[in-house]
């Protein structure tokens, strides 16, 4: 064995260590900070089956990155393998297209809230009360006790009537309704 052998094999020797030690600090990191969104997911009550997408995202991002660095340092060059990525990501959202839109909807429901869990709505010809806001459906159950999916893109693009907040007529409002103006309604104001 030469030297010129020997410090090849070092070399090497080096880079992987270099490469172990990132893949060490990346899942430590990885593991701090998936604890770190769950515990803030619980605070602010979201929902246990966003919390699970939401930290196997975080994963699958994190471990792609990581792969990448590793990647990286060992030599190998990750520009085909990012350009393969995108291309498999591209197929994968176009198959799942449908899912993704109700995907994003719910996601847009659970942040902006247009309803609760409690209200009664309706969405298309389905009235019944919110039982759980998912991130692919929004769970209702109607008067006859039918529990009824809606998907979230339909939720998301339909009018929706939230019959829970709805405000208290007025009297006008009232009469109005009845049919009768407020001053045939009073006896006193009435001609002849």
């Amino acid at each position: 064995m030469t030297l010129a052998d020997f410090t090849t094999l070092a070399a090497g020797g080096f880079l992987e260590a270099q490469a172990l030690v990132v893949v060490i600090v990346s899942l430590i990191a990885m593991r701090i900070t998936l604890n770190w969104v769950g515990r803030g997911m619980r605070r602010a009550h979201v929902d246990v089956g966003t919390q699970i997408l939401v930290k196997r995202a975080l994963l699958v991002i994190w471990l792609v990155i990581t792969a990448l660095v590793v990647l990286g340092i060992l030599g190998v060059n990750p520009t085909g393998l990012v350009a393969v990525l995108g291309a498999v990501t591209l197929a994968f959202s176009l198959a799942l297209q449908d899912i993704l839109k109700n995907f994003f909807s719910g996601v847009y429901l659970l942040l902006e809230r247009p309803f609760r869990v409690g209200d009664t709505i309706k969405v298309k010809e389905q009235t019944g009360v919110v039982e759980n806001i998912g991130v692919r459906t929004t769970q209702l159950r109607t008067v006859d006790n039918i529990q009824v999916l809606v998907p979230n893109a339909t939720v998301f693009s339909e009018v929706v009537a939230n019959h829970t907040f709805a405000r208290p007529r007025t009297p006008e409002e009232e009469s109005a309704a009845d049919g009768h103006s407020e001053t045939t309604a009073d006896p006193s104001l009435r001609r002849g």
